[in-house]
């Protein structure tokens, strides 16, 4: 078939001798003639999907369970529904006073001397069968200690003690907390008091989702919520009221209780997946009691391990575009970089693959990268370029407008 095409060529060349064309003249013609853009054959990456997730949500109040980083809602009930919080004020409390008056690593924060006021607090909480601990005229603690007393004793005599002491009273606690709300868009998350006694206290699970991730990204406040008991000299000991702190990965967050709002427990959790360590938030409203609350958010946890997938965006060196011209050059485009995830629940992996018309003999353009989207995610792999698009030889350029003119 080669020596054919080259018999073809040498009788065309001389049928157009032989019509006046000087062979001069048709070099000069066949090597400046413009040579054809390289189109690309596009490869798609293979479709990704994971299965639909299987998870126990509790069937009473409602909850919601999803990411501690970003906004993803995994799992949820009444996701949007407001409902009154308790306790899990405390945590509004907390992050508005640190963000007042801040703690700097290593130490604990201001001294705070007790006063008679503070003392006074123990008696009225009492009455209001709310959790307390003792608070001694004349006693100093630091702030990080009236941190821990809220977080983990739920010290309602400490919520509010701490707050006056921040911003002068309870009122003026509050219009802080208001603008500290709406600046964290937690617009939908309203406080009465400083301590969740008040049925102001009200919260969607969505909002709370979002405060337990600020909690979560607190040194103070997080770390306070881990801890499985305080203990805090001249005023005492006491035993996280989260009864799962620290089993089954829990690592936090809050307890709450009224009887106009139920069982509330604001929880974080640090799942190991694949050897990844993610950090998880949910919450649960409204539930009969805390052992069953405590119950079911170990088996949402349990249920939900399962659905956590590591995937397989893309591979090094996977192909992407191909170039190929009709003397035989060719270049292509590759993924550089293999980019794994691990993503939670049903999921489908959608490529854009979009590669540009190439003029062979030029320089390649920047490779630039494919975008896959994925849940709620959309990531940018970079590719490479492999080859190089020569530009035809002589030989091919002189041969090209007799065929042409062949018709072929």
């Amino acid at each position: 078939m080669i020596r054919h095409r080259r018999t073809v060529r040498v009788i065309g060349a001389a049928a157009l001798l032989g019509l006046g064309v000087s062979t001069l003249g048709y070099g000069a013609y066949a090597a400046l003639a413009p040579v054809p853009a390289a189109q690309p054959a596009l490869q798609a990456l293979p479709a990704l999907s994971t299965p639909e997730p299987e998870v126990s949500i509790p069937g009473y109040g409602a909850a919601a369970f999803g990411a501690a980083d970003g906004r993803q809602v995994y799992a949820s009930r009444g996701l949007d529904e407001v409902r009154p919080i308790a306790s899990i004020t405390k945590v509004v409390t907390a992050l508005v006073v640190l963000d007042a008056r801040p703690i700097e690593a290593g130490t604990d924060g201001a001294t705070i001397t007790l006063t008679a006021a503070d003392t006074a607090l123990v008696d009225r909480y009492r009455a209001l069968d709310g959790t307390t601990a003792p608070a001694p005229v004349g006693t100093t603690v630091s702030q990080r200690d009236i941190i821990e007393l809220m977080m983990v004793a739920s010290a309602n005599n400490y919520a509010e003690t701490l707050a006056t002491w921040a911003f002068g009273s309870v009122a003026e606690y509050l219009t802080a907390a208001r603008v500290w709300l709406d600046e964290h868009d937690l617009a939908s998350v309203s406080v009465g008091d400083s301590t969740g006694f008040s049925l102001l206290n009200r919260a969607s699970p969505r909002a709370l989702l979002d405060l337990g991730r600020l909690a979560l990204a607190d040194p103070v406040v997080s770390a306070a919520a881990a801890m499985p008991e305080v203990t805090v000299p001249g005023v005492g000991s006491y035993e996280n009221r989260n009864l799962i702190v620290g089993v089954d990965g829990v690592t936090g967050l809050k307890t709450g209780t009224l009887i106009e709002a139920g069982a509330c427990l604001l929880f974080s959790a640090r799942e190991v997946i694949e050897g990844r360590e993610v950090d998880v938030v949910g919450v649960v409203l409204g539930g009969p009691d805390h052992p069953t609350v405590a119950d079911d958010v170990r088996a949402l946890l349990a249920s939900a391990r399962d659905d956590f997938h590591e995937i397989t965006l893309a591979t090094t060196g996977q192909l992407v575009a191909r170039y190929e011209t009709e003397w035989g050059a060719t270049a292509s485009l590759h993924v550089s970089d293999t980019l794994d995830d691990l993503v939670w629940g049903e999921v489908r992996a959608i490529a854009a693959v979009r590669a540009p018309a190439l003029q062979p003999g030029g320089p390649l353009p920047d490779p630039g990268s494919i975008t896959v989207r994925y849940g709620d995610r959309r990531v940018s792999i970079p590719l490479e370029w492999r080859g190089a698009l020569e530009a035809p030889g002589l030989a091919w350029r002189l041969a090209q407008p007799l065929e042409e003119a062949l018709g072929r």
